[in-house]
C-alpha cells in the first residue's frame, strides 16, 4: 500500500451555554482546552502537504 488516509471524528469540548464560551480544561495543558490541543497537534501539522526532493528532504510545503 502506498497511501494511508485514517480519519477520526473527535468529540468537541464542553461549551457553558450561559457564558458561550470554553471553560479551562487542565488535562489540556499547556492548551486552554482540548480543541485547541487537537487544532495544533493533530491538524495543523497535517494541513500541509509535503513536496520532496529526490533524496526525501522537504523542499516546499502546500496548503490548497
Amino acid at each position: 500500500m502506498r497511501y494511508l488516509c485514517v480519519q477520526d471524528i473527535l468529540p468537541t469540548a464542553a461549551r457553558d451555554p450561559f457564558l458561550e464560551a470554553i471553560e479551562l480544561q487542565y488535562s489540556a495543558y499547556p492548551y486552554h482546552d482540548w480543541n485547541e490541543r487537537v487544532a495544533s497537534e493533530c491538524y495543523a501539522p497535517n494541513a500541509t502537504s509535503r513536496i520532496l526532493d529526490g533524496e526525501q528532504r522537504i523542499i516546499q510545503l502546500v496548503n490548497q
